[in-house]
């Protein structure tokens, strides 16, 4: 949105939320009554099918009109399902603006969302192939890459830089990273993609790489200084305690995303590996969501 012109969008965290830390050091996140949404004269929630029963409920609290825009064909939250897209809603839409009008991937959407599976063949420019077609060149040379499982994601962002010549364990320059988690003080958000641009090497912190980091998604914004811990970027970031994260940021390198991941974004060239079987009954809605991340051309490898 905010690429789009829209300056002041946020995540719905960042704007009806305060963090308070206990005196045990715990963190939580408290409804801030003074938010900017209690003087609004309307909230606009879009991809509203991302919103579950608690944030939900908290946005109507504010009593303010809400108008939510989202498409009930994608994935609900993790864990649960989605608030507002629970309801039949006010005014359904039913004409596809993502890609343009003649584009086949509005043809492969909407068979999804008929849940009717795609057959091995071209669609266009796009196209649905078996497993072992792709070779390594044509991987990376995608500008993004969705599958389901977190493994799978590791398991591809290991190999995408090996194949760009990437040895190292932490990120070089040029290596794509994704943020995991929100840092409003930086104004970076969870999800958002970013270029490592320089390193910050020292002698006497060897818990943490330091680096400084550009973001893809707004090329003219200043780059920024990061410290994150190293296991994010190898193993064991699970079993780092939460006070050890404090003045922390938290990333992983960004070539592969899961589709959970991937909601709200767009990209022309998408190679989507078919692990669709991680979202049971809803698989539809799980290739629903990862081929309309494509705006030109898609690849689905079943």
């Amino acid at each position: 949105m905010q690429r789009n012109g829209c300056a002041a969008a946020s995540t719905i965290h960042g704007l009806i939320y305060v963090v308070e830390e206990g005196p045990n050091g715990a963190i939580t996140f408290r409804l801030d009554k003074e938010s900017g949404a209690a003087f609004a004269d309307l909230i606009v929630i879009d991809e509203c099918s991302m919103v579950g029963p608690d944030i939900g409920k908290d946005l109507l609290s504010y009593g303010k009109p809400i108008l939510v825009l989202g498409d009930p064909a994608q994935l609900p939250p993790v864990g649960g399902e989605g608030f507002f897209t629970d309801a039949l809603p006010d005014f359904l839409l039913t004409e596809i603006h993502r890609q343009a009008a003649e584009n086949p991937i509005i043809h492969m959407a909407t068979e999804l969302r008929h849940q009717r599976r795609l057959g091995f063949g071209s669609y266009g420019s796009s196209r649905v192939v078996p497993r072992g077609t792709l070779d390594g060149s044509e991987v990376v040379s995608a500008d993004q890459v969705l599958v389901g499982k977190n493994a799978t994601r590791q398991q591809f962002n290991r190999r995408m830089r090996g194949i760009n010549g990437i040895t190292e364990d932490m990120p070089v320059i040029g290596d794509r990273l994704v943020c995991l988690k929100n840092d409003k003080p930086l104004g970076i958000f969870n999800g958002g993609l970013f270029r490592m641009i320089e390193a910050k090497p020292s002698h006497y912190d060897r818990m943490h790489f330091k680096m400084l980091v550009k973001s893809d998604d707004f090329p003219n914004s200043r780059p920024i200084d990061v410290k994150v811990r190293k296991e994010f970027f190898t193993t064991g970031a699970q079993d780092i305690p939460w006070q050890e994260l404090r003045g922390t940021q938290q990333f992983d390198f960004g070539y592969a995303l899961t589709v959970h991941k991937s909601q709200g974004s767009q990209w022309d060239d998408v190679i989507v590996y078919d692990e669709s079987g991680i979202a049971r009954d809803e698989w539809w809605r799980w290739l629903y969501t990862a081929v309309t991340r494509a705006a030109e051309k898609v690849t689905l490898v079943i």
